[in-house]
């Protein structure tokens, strides 16, 4: 490895830094192993929120020791068709922290009890200071949707979570004012029964308007449709 490569800055710092601490590892010794001054427990504190990266060279150590975990963390497998067919599938991989993933639910009857059903569903991953996101659906849904009975058997049901969901559209590389104006798209397909689950979303439409915009504000950046009362 090359003198160029070991100061490069490491991408995943964050992210290897909060794996160490869920591992037992205080700041201090994270600053040791980093070759830094035991002292330097704030240079940490900055490298686990994300507000500075450090080099290669310092995260050798955690890269070695954690960095399985890691890749199982920051690796995300997608599906979906290849055609209308629905036989043939691709399969996508997205690199990133996952911010949010939000399903649209239906309230249907099942055995005399009301259960709230997932149909659609949205992840949004943050990778550096880009996006991803991926639009899905329940594998199984019918082309018809559920709206009109209560059978749910066509519906996928593994105990794998994420093989219960199909890709209906990724979009990638986004900047954050590019997100919210996808997302508030998707809200407002939410609402339409042309949506792929052909019910209409209502209370899903509003509540997520309202997360991406919360989800972005923790991470730093404010929609220019919040009026911020303090600025005033």
């Amino acid at each position: 490895m090359t003198e160029q490569q070991v100061d490069r800055k490491y991408k995943y710092t964050k992210q290897l830094v909060r794996i160490a601490i869920e591992h037992g590892m205080t700041n201090k010794e994270i600053a040791k192993k980093a070759g830094l001054s035991d002292k330097s427990v704030a240079q940490v504190t900055r490298w686990r929120n994300g507000d500075s990266l450090a080099t290669e060279r310092q995260m050798r150590f955690f890269i070695n020791e954690f960095g399985d975990l890691l890749k199982r963390k920051v690796e995300h497998l997608f599906y979906g068709p290849c055609d209308d067919s629905g036989t043939d599938l691709k399969y996508y991989k997205l690199n990133g922290e996952i911010l949010l993933k939000y399903s649209a639910r239906k309230q249907i009857f099942v055995n005399r009890r009301i259960t709230n059903v997932a149909l659609l569903r949205l992840v949004i991953l943050k990778q550096n200071s880009q996006y991803h996101l991926v639009f899905q659906a329940r594998n199984g849904l019918p082309e018809h949707g559920v709206h009109d009975g209560n059978d749910i058997s066509s519906l996928a049901h593994s105990e794998n979570e994420e093989a219960n969901w199909k890709v209906l559209k990724i979009y990638s590389e986004l900047d954050a004012a590019e997100l919210v104006g996808i997302v508030d798209q998707f809200a407002e397909f939410l609402l339409s029964r042309e949506n792929p689950a052909k019910v209409s979303f209502k209370h899903s439409s509003t509540t997520l308007k309202y997360i991406i915009r919360q989800t972005l504000l923790k991470h730093g950046f404010k929609s220019e449709d919040i009026v911020d009362l303090n600025a005033e």
